[in-house]
């Protein structure tokens, strides 16, 4: 490859990455700053809102476990994918700043993990919806609404968080049930691959 073509590629990788900390500032905003019962909806509200916002640019991934779970099933590449993940994490702190700061309302202190099992399985749900929507199995009209629905009956499921970044910026990162995210994000997308390669063959009229 020329050095013109790694240049903009590395333009293009570079541009992709502020979206996802822009959308995770705002997605851990609605996550710190709005009470229960409406955190999830207003969660899950703002990421579908992005995922029509920025989708084009970045995908709208606003959470390591899902770069985790794409990288891990080769629907993203490596690199691009540990840059997104500082981006998210930088994000979500950032976002932890201006609300402690006072400058979009204090921290409701009501957003808890789930347990370990319930995460798993509530991620999985969002994980099986992106992984759909990557594949182009979901049209890019319905994309926000699927994966923003994914997110929001994950998160009424588990009663959790669904995303490390957020749980960073919580600082109960060390929590076993957050952790089981990024655990979730590696096998429900290989699970979709499963999926994937176990379908018949389509038919030729």
């Amino acid at each position: 490859m020329s050095t013109a073509s790694n240049i903009a590629l590395s333009s293009q990788t570079w541009f992709a990455v502020l979206p996802e900390l822009v959308g995770t500032f705002f997605l851990t905003i609605a996550a710190l700053t709005v009470a229960s019962p409406l955190t999830a909806y207003a969660v899950s509200l703002t990421l579908l809102v992005f995922v029509y916002a920025v989708g084009g640019l970045s995908g709208a991934h606003l959470n390591p476990a899902v770069t985790v779970g794409l990288v891990a099933s080769r629907r993203f590449p490596l690199v691009e994918g540990l840059l997104y993940v500082a981006a998210q994490v930088g994000g979500a702190l950032l976002a932890r700043l201006a609300a402690t700061a006072g400058l979009v309302g204090p921290p409701t202190g009501d957003y808890h993990a789930g347990s370990t099992g319930a995460e798993f399985l509530g991620f999985g749900l969002l994980m099986l919806t992106v992984a759909a929507a990557t594949e182009k199995k979901v049209t890019k009209a319905g994309s926000g609404l699927a994966v923003g629905g994914a997110l929001l009956a994950g998160l009424l499921v588990s009663k959790g968080i669904l995303n490390p970044a957020v749980a960073i910026a919580m600082g109960v990162a060390s929590s076993p049930a957050l952790w089981a995210t990024l655990l979730s994000g590696v096998a429900f997308g290989g699970l979709y691959s499963l999926f994937e390669r176990a379908k018949p063959p389509e038919v030729e009229a």
